[in-house]
């Protein structure tokens, strides 16, 4: 070997740091104090922010709704489907309602529903006072450590017109400020809704920081879907029953018309026997024959709508209703503090590490 490779290959050995387990135990042992105290401060930020947090109440509800499918000729066979998460209603030709109960976690995400909700009364169990959601939102903003920290709400003290893009709303449509849109997300997060297509039921969870108002709000979002589903199917009847309604009065009119001017002309003409008086007795007669057939046709075209309306109406039945939820589901403190201590000792861990390699890195180049 020339003298070249030779210290060539010295050189590389000298590059090469070997670390063994004994020089990683001793490592720890020295650091052990930088570490713990490292974790002790990560425990205490972590209780800071945990108790800073507020409480947090979560209510929820189920229900099972009906399944309205059309698809009868498949049976028994489509129920078997349905409890395997399978749909096989389009083979039948005839499909299930535009708004299944697998979207109807989607209606309550909606910003109609959300504007609705701020609009509800609440009571606060919190704030001993009875107000609409929207001012218990804005109250409760204003209170707690994290709201002293970022300044508080100034919603109030803003124009609610300010910030739109349209404010004489000649497009017609849903017009938000940048409060209202943040407050339409906050709310979007913390109701929700979840459907097991397996089972066919049905569960709606609020999350508020007080369990009078969860379990209010929980309340309200199935009375909302309750009302949304039931006007979807039930708006097309609905509308046929005030069609025939009114031509039932009008047809009715016609009838008590007709047979009132029969019954005038026939005391009017009692006497007579008059070809040209009984041809006229016999128009009106066929005129009030007609106008009877037509108010009967229609009374009862507008008895079957009405039970039209009611078949269509869907049945929500509640498994478990709504309750004032007792115990916090969040937040979880104990383990944020966990958490953050263990941050703060690994950050602890990988600083120190990172500047032993830096000290043997230079001692070993010079």
């Amino acid at each position: 070997m020339s003298v070249t490779e030779a210290a060539g290959r010295k050189e590389i050995e000298n590059d090469e740091i070997e670390i063994r387990l004994s020089d990683i135990v001793q490592f720890l042992k020295e650091s052990r104090r930088r570490i713990l105290i490292a974790a002790i401060a990560g425990l205490v930020v972590g209780a800071l922010y945990a108790f800073a947090k507020p409480n947090m109440y979560t209510a929820q509800v189920t229900v099972m709704p009906e399944i309205q499918s059309k698809a009868a000729g498949l049976g028994g066979l489509g129920s078997l489907a349905g409890l395997a998460g399978i749909d096989i209603s389009g083979a039948a030709g005839g499909g299930v309602d535009a708004i299944r109960p697998d979207i109807y976690p989607d209606v309550l995400k909606s910003i109609p529903f959300v504007l609705h909700l701020l609009n509800q009364p609440v009571y606060s169990e919190k704030l001993k006072a009875t107000m609409t959601f929207k001012e218990y939102r804005e109250r409760i903003g204003k209170e707690g450590f994290m709201s002293w920290i970022t300044g508080g709400s100034s919603d109030s003290k803003k124009d609610p017109e300010n910030g739109k893009l349209d404010p004489k709303n000649f497009s017609q449509a849903i017009q938000l400020t940048k409060e209202q849109e943040e407050l339409v997300k906050v709310i979007q997060a913390n109701v929700t809704a979840t459907y097991d297509k397996k089972t066919g039921i049905l569960t709606l969870t609020a999350t508020e920081q007080d369990p009078v108002v969860a379990a209010t709000v929980v309340r309200l979002s199935l009375e909302y879907l309750t009302n949304y589903i039931t006007t979807y199917r039930t708006e097309k009847a609905h509308k046929q029953v005030d069609f025939l309604t009114q031509r039932v009065s009008e047809a009715k009119g016609r009838y008590q018309s007709a047979e009132y001017a029969v019954s005038a002309y026939r005391d009017r003409n009692r006497n007579l026997f008059l070809q040209t008086a009984k041809i006229d007795e016999q128009r009106l007669q066929a005129d009030y024959l007609l106008e009877q057939s037509v108010f009967n046709e229609l009374s009862k075209q507008l008895e079957q709508a009405k039970i039209k309306v009611q078949e269509e109406t869907p049945v929500f039945k509640i498994l478990e209703p709504a309750t004032v939820p007792l115990r916090k589901s969040g937040p979880k403190r104990t383990f944020i503090m966990i958490g953050f201590a263990v941050a703060g000792a690994f950050i602890s861990l990988l600083i120190l590490v990172f500047r032993r390699f830096l000290r043997s890195y230079s001692t070993h180049a010079a």
